[in-house]
């Protein structure tokens, strides 16, 4: 019966979250805007810290970082950069960022 099941917690902690998994795959994201919804605030010492809202477990003081963090980490391919001048595709805008500093710095 039910009641059987009494015992167990059914509480839920997302601190208990493993921060490795993948977002949700419900979720379509088309546009790194989309990324933005997972990114909170929270009161420092120094000012606005953001934070990733999915694995809470990234802040930084600049939301770029967790945006990159959500990007690569909750989300890995889910949005592509084509280089304009070699046509390298990279699965996250820091990747692409790099590939343009790294190949076309000089161009």
């Amino acid at each position: 019966s039910y009641d059987d099941y009494g015992q167990y917690d059914q509480s839920y902690d997302s601190t208990m979250m493993d921060p490795n998994i993948a977002g949700d795959n419900n979720k379509v994201i088309s546009s790194t805007d989309d990324l933005k919804l997972y990114l909170g605030t929270t009161a420092g010492e120094f000012g606005t810290i953001y934070i990733c809202t999915i694995c809470r477990q990234f802040k930084h003081r600049g939301g770029h970082h967790v945006i990159n963090h959500i990007e690569s980490q909750h989300f890995p391919g889910a949005l592509s950069y084509t280089c304009p001048q070699c046509s390298k595709t990279c699965l996250s805008r820091k990747a692409y960022e790099n590939h343009m500093y790294r190949n076309h710095k000089n161009k």
